[in-house]
This record gives C-alpha cells, sequence and structure tokens, in this order.
C-alpha cells in the first residue's frame, strides 16, 4: 500500500510538472513548442496509463481480501451450524417434493443407517411401511397446501422391522415462486415420554380404582346405618356418622376428579351429547352444596329471562362442572351473603351464558390466571382440598363443549364466573335423533 501511494502522488507530480513546461514552452519558439506538447501528449497518456493500472490491481486485490474474509466468514458459520446440528437430540434433514433425501444430520444418518459421506435416493416403501408413508404424503400435501409448519406424534414403522414414536416437526422451504419445493424435517424420539405416561395412566387408573371400591363401600355401610336399617342410633351417634360420611363422599368426589382430569388430559373422553335444560342441571348442581350453603347462611337467588334455555351438552360431564364451580364460589363467598346466578341467551349470538355473582375476597389478575391450571396453588384454594383440581377439571369440561369461562374481581369484593356456551341447534339435534 506504501509503495502504491508513492507511485501515484509521483505520476501526479510528473504529470503536473509536464504540463506546466508545456505553457512555458507555448511563450519560447514555436516549432520547439509543438515538440514539447507532442511529448507531453505521449507522457501524459502513458502517466494516465500507469495510475489507471494501478487503481485497477489495488481494485481487483482489495475484491480479492474481501471476497476471502467473506469465504472464511461463511465457511465459520456453516461449521458452527453443522455442529449445533449434528448435536441436537433429535434428527433433521431435508427432502424434497418428492421424498427425496437431500441432507441431514449425524442421528438422520443413524437412522436410516447412511454411512457419512454416503447417499440415499428417496424415503421410499423400501424403508418404510405402508402405512407410515401414506401418513408422510398426506403430511407433504397439507404442508404445500398451506405453506405452514406441521407438528404431529405418530408411529413410525420401517420395513426392518423398527418400530418408534416421534413428534414429528415438518417446515416447508420456498422458492422465489412462493411455492413449497422441498421440506425440513426435525424428528424427536418420544418412546420414553410415551411409556412413562403409559404407566401413570396405569398407576392412576388402579389407584383410583383401588380406592373407590372400598370408599363407595364405607358410603353405602354408613348410608344404611343412618337410617336405621341395622338398627337404631342416637343423637350423637348419628352426627358422628354423618360427619364420616360426608369425609366419604369428599374422598369418592376426590377419586372421581383425579380419574376425569387425567382422561381429558389424555383425550379419552368422549361426550353423550343430549338435550340438557340448564335451570334443571343448575339445580341439580346447587343441590349438591345446600350443606355448605346452610352452614355460611348463604342464600341463592336465579335470574332467568328464558327459562327454557337448553344446551346440547353431556348432561352428567357439565353437572360436575357446576357442581365443581359452584362449590368453589360457596367456599369463598363471605358468610350470610347471596350469590346470585344468572342464565339467557346472548343476543345476535348462538350462545348461552351463565353467571355466578356472588361477594367474596379481591382476587387479582395474575391469581386469575393462575386460577384453572392443574398443578397452581393459590390462598384461594388452600381451603379446601382438591380445589385446584376442580377447577381444572371444570375449565376442561367447559372447554370440550366449545364454551369458554372468565373470571372479573372488583374491588369493591364482588366476583363474577362468566361462562358462555354454544346454545343448543334444534335442526341438529333432530337429525342426531333420527
Amino acid at each position: 500500500m506504501f509503495k502504491k501511494s508513492i507511485l501515484k502522488n509521483f505520476s501526479f507530480f510528473v504529470f503536473l510538472a509536464t504540463f506546466v513546461i508545456i505553457i512555458l514552452c507555448c511563450f519560447a519558439d514555436f516549432k520547439y513548442a509543438l515538440q514539447v506538447i507532442a511529448f507531453g501528449i505521449v507522457f501524459g497518456l502513458i502517466n494516465t496509463y500507469t495510475i489507471i493500472c494501478v487503481f485497477k490491481n489495488e481494485f481487483f486485490a482489495e475484491k480479492e481480501q474481501i471476497e476471502k474474509r467473506l469465504k472464511k466468514q461463511v465457511e465459520y458459520s456453516s461449521n458452527h451450524l453443522t455442529a449445533i446440528l449434528n448435536n441436537m437430540p433429535m434428527m433433521a434433514y431435508v427432502i424434497d417434493t418428492e421424498n427425496k433425501f437431500l441432507e441431514g444430520n449425524v442421528e438422520a444418518l443413524k437412522f436410516f443407517d447412511i454411512e457419512e459421506g454416503g447417499q440415499l435416493s428417496e424415503l421410499s416403501a423400501d424403508i418404510f411401511e405402508r402405512d407410515t408413508m401414506e401418513q408422510m404424503k398426506a403430511e407433504n400435501a397439507f404442508v404445500i397446501k398451506n405453506k405452514k409448519p406441521l407438528v404431529t406424534d405418530r408411529h413410525v414403522k420401517l420395513t426392518d422391522g423398527r418400530q418408534n414414536w416421534f413428534r414429528i416437526l415438518k417446515v416447508p422451504i420456498l422458492n422465489h415462486s412462493d411455492d413449497v419445493n422441498g421440506f425440513v424435517v426435525f424428528g424427536k424420539n418420544i418412546d420414553i415420554e410415551r411409556d412413562a405416561k403409559r404407566q401413570r395412566e396405569t398407576y392412576i387408573s388402579t389407584l383410583s380404582h383401588d380406592l373407590k371400591i372400598p370408599t363407595l363401600a364405607q358410603i353405602r355401610a354408613l348410608e344404611l346405618l343412618i337410617s336405621g336399617n341395622l338398627g337404631s342410633v342416637n343423637d350423637n351417634q348419628k352426627e358422628i356418622l354423618n360427619l364420616t360420611l360426608d369425609s366419604c363422599y369428599c374422598m369418592y368426589d376426590m377419586l372421581s376428579t383425579i380419574l376425569t382430569t387425567y382422561k381429558y388430559e389424555n383425550n379419552d373422553i368422549i361426550l353423550n351429547y343430549e338435550k340438557v335444560h340448564m335451570l334443571k342441571l343448575l339445580d341439580e348442581a346447587f343441590s349438591k352444596s345446600v350443606r355448605a350453603m346452610h352452614s355460611k347462611n348463604i342464600k341463592v337467588r336465579v335470574k332467568a329471562k328464558d327459562k327454557f334455555v337448553s344446551l346440547y351438552a353431556d348432561k352428567a360431564q357439565m353437572k360436575k362442572a357446576f357442581e365443581n364451580l359452584i362449590d368453589f364460589c360457596v367456599s369463598n363467598a363471605y358468610t350470610d351473603t347471596e350469590i346470585i346466578c344468572e342464565i339467557g341467551k346472548i343476543n345476535n349470538s348462538n350462545s348461552v351464558f351463565i353467571s355466578l355473582g356472588f361477594e367474596s375476597p379481591y382476587v387479582s389478575s395474575e391469581t386469575i390466571q393462575n386460577m384453572f391450571k392443574m398443578y397452581t396453588t393459590s390462598s384461594e384454594k388452600m381451603d379446601k382440598v382438591g380445589s385446584s383440581l376442580n377447577l381444572y377439571l371444570a375449565k376442561q369440561i367447559i372447554n370440550a363443549h366449545n364454551g369458554t369461562i372468565a373470571v372479573e374481581s372488583k374491588k369493591s369484593n364482588y366476583n363474577h364466573y362468566n361462562i358462555e356456551l354454544p346454545c343448543i341447534n334444534e335442526c341438529k339435534l333432530s337429525a342426531i335423533a333420527c
């Protein structure tokens, strides 16, 4: 760079000096001046060519250095990306729309038994069984149509007998025309996760069944004693028996809640839809909390604009949801207060609203957000065992019926539980009945 700078400065100096000599010669002998001018023009052209060559060489030298730096940066980034992909705890590979295998990380090469540097023509029926291939084609068609990533859990069967459960993420690769011309596929083995889930389900089901049977037997025995069918009992004995029976009822409800909750978690619930009259269902749901309301002197007032509001729902499940909600409302309501239940159809909407309003301590927005979560415990839930799962289950049942639930708490210590559910479709009900 130093030599090039000296050469440019020297060339400019010589060019300037030549120009000055030409000017001076113009005032001297005319013939001599023409010779000097001619010499100056030739020398100037040579000098100009020299300067151009210097700049040209300098430009290409700098361009070459920039290209080398960019190449090193690309290689460096590529090495980083390769290291990340090869050390991922899942397989990742690229295929085109014809299932031709283009590239894959170490986990993908191991899964498909490809040696490093080897090639695999395509993911065909020679590798996957027919059912798996059909699922792959359906996934490809879905991604091509929607041009959006797809996430799914599926059973992958290979022709060599291997079978695994994978969580698949398929991401489309778009060309300049915004068409899908390939896919990036990520696959995580979830065999251990599914085994643990299955063991948990078996444990919960066994535990619930083994506890429910003796608890139910205790309930029936206590009911016989209290009724006097096995002999008379005095008032003190009856009081003790009633307290024990209440405890057994609570235990039985808790076991049923646990079992039903896990069924909803695993999508094992089948809803048996029927026409449900909401006023009658709410009356049955409130009747379960009569004793608790009586002990706190809480009254119930129902406001119904339409006394014949009906839902198309699973009656048993919907009743369970409102029993849980009402039980929680009664537990938190102030003594000597009133629970106002409003029910009616929403104007210009094919929906029904049910509102439970009562006086109780103010609930912060943060607590409201966590209130219906499965594993969250708040101060409002500590007063009664199992209320966390009860609220969670109530929300799951309402969600399963395409409904919503929202909590509104005012600093004036008045709370609203607002439930919105799709209204019954009489035409649909008639068609199913037929």
